[in-house]
């Protein structure tokens, strides 16, 4: 009994880093876009002719780590073809937070990002980091991160770069993994109907297990309040024969009153 009960809570004792419960009770699981061969996208829109950013990142794993550090996603130069090994992080796993594609349509999909503890400039003028210094004008200043937008949908095998500057990296993909998943807005209530049950199995494993080793009984008399529960099922019988009694008793009164041309709340 204690086995199956371990076997149940670490069941759903999933990774809580590969979950989100949003406010409405639904599930979504990242664990889904779990890739073993890690994702590499290149940013052909910012490449620099023979030059490409490559964004390789994975979830739920320390598949993709930089400096001795776990993290979601690091980026990468491309030169001819071959990704350099300087990396730059994108995000430490810890700093993972979770959010909507569109909260006004929280049901498109989730976003995740990945926030690097280090600042960076991010140049909001066109005219570049010189002319802003010129200029003295302000520099909005910001940790880099990497959002993950995932768009419930068709899987598709592959992310792509959806928005690129200097502090923030977006990327797209089209997944189940954005798709609500669990019940319902009940998610709430399942869970606690989860602890109920645990909560249920402990009271009757562990009384019955004491009543066999303490007192030598079996069958029935093992339960813990073995009295009350040879009397349910007659408690159960008694109750709804009361209830019917009572249903079709009101139910002739007022057909009564209707007959004689009045009505009784009843």
């Amino acid at each position: 009994m204690f086995s199956l009960l371990l076997l149940i809570t670490t069941s759903y004792a999933t990774d809580k880093n590969c979950l989100w419960h949003d406010s409405y009770g639904y599930t979504y699981d990242i664990s889904k876009l779990h890739n073993i061969n890690n994702y590499q996208v290149p940013d052909t829109d910012t490449s620099m002719g023979m030059f490409n950013m490559v964004y390789e990142f994975n979830f739920c794993t320390g598949a993709v780590r930089c400096q001795g550090r776990e993290v979601a996603a690091f980026e990468a130069l491309e030169v001819m073809g071959k990704v350099t090994e300087n990396c730059d992080v994108l995000g430490l796993k810890e700093t993972q937070e979770f959010g909507y594609v569109n909260p006004v349509y929280p049901e498109l999909g989730i976003s995740v990002t990945y926030k690097q503890g280090d600042m960076c400039f991010d140049v909001k003028d066109d005219g570049g980091l010189q002319k802003i210094i010129a200029d003295n004008e302000q520099m909005q200043m910001s940790p880099r991160s990497v959002t993950f937008e995932v768009t419930c949908g068709k899987d598709e095998p592959n992310f792509r770069v959806i928005d690129s500057s200097k502090c923030n990296i977006r990327l797209g993909i089209q997944h189940s993994a954005g798709c609500r998943s669990g019940s319902s807005p009940s998610g709430g209530s399942q869970t606690l109907l989860l602890y109920f049950i645990l909560a249920a199995g402990l009271y009757f494993g562990g009384g019955i297990a004491y009543n066999k080793k303490q007192y030598q009984l079996s069958g029935v008399d093992a339960l813990p309040h073995s009295h009350f529960w040879r009397d349910f099922p007659h408690l159960v019988k008694d109750g709804i024969n009361f209830t019917v009694i009572k249903v079709f008793g009101m139910i002739k009164k007022f057909r009564g009153l209707q007959s004689e041309g009045g009505y009784a709340v009843i």
